[in-house]
């Protein structure tokens, strides 16, 4: 059975139950539903019994009200610093990536596709450097690779994947899903799978042409939920600076960027490099946090280790070795580093139109707005009867 098109209200609450679980503690201000008590269960063999390196976790989660259907749960940010750094790593990255692992003088391809191919195109869909990077990591390493756990869900019969999260999870989740729709080569079967997305408080992932993308592949068939909050200042992040080099080409603008054209308008002039100016510079920090950041995700590899999957190897079982084998991708990552910072959201919006203030309870609580207990309260105010 595969999921129907549309927007469910019984499947945004499961979708912010499951986000709310994954962080072990209680919702605030008030309770969301236990995904217990909505017939959801943790699929321990399917899901990591740790974090990756980057701290992100997610879970797979079983329905009994719906016996084939399956939840992918990422977790968002957590006070750590590993964490944190993920959030922080604002480049954009090219969207679409060939990678190879060499592993005991086996080489594997990765067809690591998160939107279509646009060869010739001045402007090619980007996503954030740090959710790619937490994806990557997450679908290759800990004890239980997400690949393989969507391997295996791939191979039962009639499986609905329900993909959620909230804050950088929900980022995270949508490139999962970005990946799914866009699966080939040894992934291919994992594009059969009936996928649903639902994610709450998502930062941007990526630029405007990942989120056209995104909308042709899930949002505008009903199969993308972006449910945000008026009053929420995370899905406003990461900040957007636009230039001229981030415009589609023919353009009357792209060639102002960093000269002067004497037969042209001087004010157009002055404020296209202005922008490109201010582009730039937020740029050379970005870019270099980047690289150190990769730096120190690489000397950390070696303290994890790879079991590649027979399916990803033509069947032949190769044995674990050290993640240091991963160096090389993280390189290749980091060269399609894009010179841009033009973020856009992604995916078909649910509004949820919040009240304005803050915590009466503590003024220092700036994710007032954020939290899924108030998601909840909204949700079920505004969405409760669809």
């Amino acid at each position: 059975m595969a999921f129907a098109s549309g927007f469910d209200f019984s499947e945004a609450r499961d979708a912010l139950a499951l986000s709310q679980a994954i962080y072990g503690a209680p919702a605030i201000p008030v309770p969301t539903p236990d995904p217990a008590a909505l017939g959801w269960s943790l699929v321990d063999e399917l899901s990591p019994s740790g974090p990756t390196l980057l701290d992100n976790l997610w879970q797979v989660w079983r329905s009994s009200a719906h016996p084939n259907r399956y939840a992918v749960v990422v977790r968002g940010t957590v006070d750590t610093d590993a964490s944190i750094l993920a959030d922080l790593l604002f480049p954009l990255v090219d969207a679409r990536l060939d990678l190879r692992l060499d592993i005991g003088g086996s080489q594997l391809d990765i067809p690591f596709h998160l939107a279509r191919d646009e060869t010739g195109s001045a402007v090619v869909a980007g996503t954030h450097l740090g959710f790619t990077l937490s994806l990557l990591l997450m679908l290759l390493t800990t004890d239980r690779p997400l690949l393989a756990s969507l391997a295996r869900l791939s191979l039962l019969p009639g499986t609905e994947l329900l993909v959620t999260g909230h804050s950088q999870g929900a980022s995270i989740a949508t490139l999962l899903t970005s990946f799914l729709r866009h699966a080939g080569g040894p992934f291919a079967g994992l594009s059969n799978l009936s996928v649903k997305t639902y994610v709450l408080a998502p930062a941007k992932p990526g630029n405007d042409h990942y989120a056209a993308d995104y909308a042709g592949i899930a949002g505008m068939t009903g199969f993308g939920w972006t449910i945000a909050s008026t009053q929420g200042w995370v899905p406003q992040v990461p900040f957007t600076l636009q230039g001229p080099g981030d415009l589609n080409t023919p353009n009357p603008l792209r060639a102002y960027a960093g000269e002067a054209m004497p037969d042209s308008d001087p004010r157009v002039a002055a404020m296209a490099l202005t922008a490109a100016m201010a582009s730039d510079a937020a740029l050379e920090q970005a870019l270099a946090h980047a690289g150190e950041t990769v730096a120190e995700l690489k000397a950390g590899l070696g303290t994890i280790r790879l079991a590649p999957e027979p399916f990803m190897t033509g069947g032949t079982v190769l044995p674990p070795v050290s993640g240091t084998v991963l160096a090389p991708t993280l390189d290749t990552v980091l060269s399609r580093v894009q010179r841009s910072l033009d973020y856009a959201p992604a995916g078909s919006l649910v509004p949820l139109f919040a009240r304005p203030g803050g915590d009466p309870a503590d003024p220092k609580d700036f994710f007032w707005q954020h939290h899924l207990g108030n998601y909840w309260i909204y949700l079920q105010e505004q969405y409760g009867g669809v």
